[in-house]
């Protein structure tokens, strides 16, 4: 049909037939998806379902817990116990933290002579500074010893000697705050190699 010398198209099927024939093209395509959302429907309602039977059980149980005279007397004494350590880091001086700090170290040097079983003669820790002597049962135990100590006492330079004298196998480790010795830290088999004095 012409029109204005353009020729134009008129669709004379009714809305109804149109959208009939669409429902017929792509009717089960439209079928997958809504049954893709009910599915995914019905395991939203569960996952919620289950979720509140688990809220409710844990209250009830927490409710309980809230109840009983031992939880209470634990929490007081936990809140009382937090108070303490609040005030106490809030008060610390910079003194202080050097005491604690010295502290830290011992209990890694006494920790680490433990489980290695080694035996210390003497230890002195003050101004950053670790002095050790000990006794060990191998020279391989007194040089691991020595190894863990450099890992675990981070920000110090340590390094040490191992002696074997009659199977008897001693050794003496010095450290001290990196910022006094800037060469970094040397390997303990290549600074004192073992001497067997029979």
């Amino acid at each position: 049909m012409a029109w204005d010398g353009k020729d134009t198209c008129i669709n004379l099927m009714p809305r109804s037939l149109r959208w009939h024939s669409l429902w017929h093209t792509y009717r089960y395509y439209l079928y997958g998806i809504s049954l893709i959302y009910f599915m995914v429907g019905l395991v939203s309602l569960y996952m919620c379902w289950t979720s509140y039977g688990v809220y409710e059980q844990q209250k009830v149980e927490y409710l309980n817990l809230r109840a009983n005279d031992q939880y209470r007397v634990v929490e007081q004494k936990y809140s009382e116990l937090m108070a303490i350590k609040h005030k106490i880091l809030k008060n610390t001086s910079d003194s202080n933290k050097v005491n604690i700090y010295q502290n830290s170290i011992v209990l890694y040097i006494l920790d680490t002579a433990m489980d290695q079983h080694i035996s210390l003669q003497h230890l002195d820790v003050k101004d950053g500074r670790v002095s050790i002597d000990g006794i060990g049962t191998s020279d391989e135990g007194c040089r691991k010893y020595i190894a863990i100590l450099q890992q675990r006492l981070s920000g110090m330079e340590c390094h040490g000697t191992v002696k074997a004298d009659k199977g008897v196998y001693t050794f003496h480790m010095e450290g001290s705050k990196r910022e006094h010795h800037p060469t970094g830290q040397q390997d303990t088999n290549d600074r004192s190699p073992v001497g067997d004095n029979n």
